[in-house]
């Protein structure tokens, strides 16, 4: 889809109940018009497209964007973008619900006889669906993170720190040209009970477990993926809480295709952890959208409805979680098909450490 189709799109969305669209994003900069710069604003109404923009962004702008006239503003942009509301006849503007509220104050002051009205998830619901394009640059990233994940396992030893082992990883993507999609997850033993926890100084030990949350980005676009191994013999109970998280992750990705809703694949990977009495101990959704940011649209959780489309990326990952012990959790990086779901993230789910084996 190129950047005329995407705006088409959005105009559908909005036209129905707006007399324009302004969005602040730089994310949804770059989907809608391509822009890679940043502090500008995008207007659209029916016949036009503006992006305002400093002298910072003003080349960029012009090297970026394809059909957008380009205005430069200096520091009172609101008093520009006024002017152009006001030769539109714009009386009803739908907005991006995530400005600052310093930023809503100030456009609420200066546009005398424009209703604002936040939207949420106007450009995030076109964003859900990746054309061939996107996912090419979805794979090549999830390509060389797998690259990366496998590379790790072979520098992998007592004695190495959780950070030495994000170090190695950056290291390693930036020389294949990507670069992380967010900072790499590394925590080894009882710290792996923390879903979001942070790298440090902890060593890794002879016996232990080591959650490693990693992806890259390429083009503009990012992969995620999970694993988690155990250093050394792992007990009966360690394999059983393994087991238990990748049958839900398995089951749960049987299930994706076109027309099943969000909430329904939360449900399968949250039911299998429940009936083995660690419903509790799964503290976070089964999975979120991926695509020019690390979460993006649709949330995979109980109590979202939408529906999965042929295009959409999302990851697969419940997890289980006990303090005092460790965590484990397995994350997929998917994309649906007409049929089903095509698995991105293709290194093996062994838990017991085997070196840099696939």
């Amino acid at each position: 889809m190129n950047q005329m189709e995407r705006i088409n799109k959005l105009r559908e969305s909005f036209l129905k109940g707006y007399d324009g669209f302004i969005t602040m994003n730089p994310v949804n900069l770059r989907y809608l018009i391509d822009f890679k710069g940043d502090f500008s604003v995008l207007f659209i109404t029916e016949n036009n497209i503006q992006l305002f923009v400093n002298e910072m962004y003003y080349e960029q702008a012009k090297k970026d964007c394809k059909g957008v006239e380009i205005i430069l503003t200096e520091k009172n942009w609101i008093e520009v973008i006024a002017k152009s509301l006001k030769k539109e006849k714009v009386k009803r503007l739908a907005f991006e619900s995530d400005i600052s509220f310093a930023t809503y104050k100030r456009l609420n002051s200066s546009l005398n006889g424009v209703d604002l009205i936040p939207v949420e998830d106007i450009v995030a619901s076109l964003r859900a669906k990746k054309d061939e394009d996107e996912i090419a640059s979805i794979k090549k990233a999830a390509e060389i993170a797998d690259l990366a994940f496998m590379h790790l396992k072979t520098v992998i030893k007592p004695g190495v720190k959780e950070q030495d082992l994000v170090a190695e990883f950056e290291y390693f993507v930036r020389k294949r040209g990507g670069k992380n999609s967010f900072e790499p997850i590394v925590l080894f033993g009882e710290a792996s009970s923390l879903p979001h926890g942070v790298s440090g100084s902890r060593e890794i030990k002879s016996k232990g477990i080591l959650l490693i949350d990693y992806g890259v980005m390429c083009n503009g676009y990012c992969s995620d993926a999970t694993r988690t191994i155990y250093l050394g013999k792992p007990s009966k109970e360690d394999i059983k809480l393994y087991n238990i998280v990748l049958k839900a992750q398995e089951e749960a990705e049987a299930i994706i295709k076109p027309g099943i809703t969000a909430g329904e694949i939360d449900k399968v990977a949250r039911d299998v952890i429940t009936k083995e009495d660690f419903g509790d101990k799964f503290i976070h959704t089964t999975g979120h959208g991926v695509g020019l940011e690390i979460h993006e649209f649709p949330r995979i959780s109980a109590d979202n409805n939408t529906t999965i489309e042929k295009g959409m990326v999302i990851t697969v990952e419940p997890g289980i979680y006990l303090e005092g012990h460790g965590g484990i959790r397995i994350e997929d990086l998917v994309v649906v098909t007409d049929a089903g779901i095509e698995i991105l993230t293709k290194v093996g789910k062994d838990f017991e450490f085997r070196g840099g084996s696939l």
